[in-house]
């Protein structure tokens, strides 16, 4: 009920945000410049109004982020081809590529999973990427490979995890100055959990978090938390905590 009577409102705010959006620049990391596999992706960076410039992995990285506004990194991207080049990102950064997460300093090699799925939980319904959802939320339909993460370690909000496996999460943000494993973040990151082969699979809910994930990136859709204020935490540590 709670997410029938927020959705207008966030309707709302999200054609102000795209007003915003008209002009803003993303620089798309994927496996080609660019991939078809990210079609339907660019469609949809497109519509929201984003100018978007496709960058091939196989290109020296990272590539020049002047006037550009956010990196969206593509599951097409190979990690080994772009390794930790956007860890100190200043412009901030949203990524798909889970192999990615031990070269950024996120988590240990060896968390990362990719079995197929079509169901999130949501564990944060208050932050504003996940606001208004509740329980699990069907992102893939049908079901389809989801870029999931066990390690996560440092300054993290965990806000979904697969349904059917809680110790994996799906989407989470390291905010600008946040401990990682290797540092501090220099800008934004949020990582979420489509697979580049199944855009066409993403349901209404699931574009709407991707949206809502470069929104925040961006900053147009605030948080109201003082981030000096955080507390490092783990995954691990909240289930505990439950």
């Amino acid at each position: 009920m709670y997410r029938h009577l927020f959705l207008p409102i966030f309707m709302l705010l999200l054609l102000t945000s795209t007003a915003m959006a008209a002009g803003e620049k993303l620089v798309l990391v994927g496996s080609g410049a660019p991939d078809p596999k990210d079609d339907l992706l660019i469609e949809y960076l497109e519509e929201w109004g984003y100018v978007v410039e496709p960058h091939e992995h196989l290109a020296k990285h990272p590539v020049n982020l002047a006037g550009i506004d956010l990196v969206f990194i593509s599951e097409s991207t190979s990690s080994g081809n772009i390794l930790d080049a956007y860890k100190d990102s200043a412009v901030p950064v949203v990524n798909a590529e889970t192999w990615t997460y031990d070269d950024m300093g996120f988590a240990a090699d060896g968390t990362f999973n990719s079995d197929a799925g079509d169901k999130l939980t949501i564990v944060d319904t208050e932050h504003p990427i996940t606001e208004g959802f509740k329980g699990d939320i069907t992102v893939s339909k049908p079901a389809a490979q989801l870029m999931t993460c066990s390690g996560f370690e440092g300054d993290i909000d965990i806000l979904a995890v697969r349904a059917d496996n809680d110790d994996l999460v799906a989407i989470s943000v390291y905010e600008k100055g946040a401990k990682t494993m290797k540092g501090t973040t220099k800008a934004t990151h949020v990582n979420i959990w489509p697979h580049s082969t199944a855009w066409a699979q993403v349901t209404e809910d699931g574009w709407e978090l991707v949206h809502r994930s470069i929104l925040y990136g961006l900053g147009q859709i605030p948080f109201d938390v003082n981030p000096q204020e955080k507390l490092a935490v783990t995954w691990g540590q909240i289930k505990t905590a439950q």
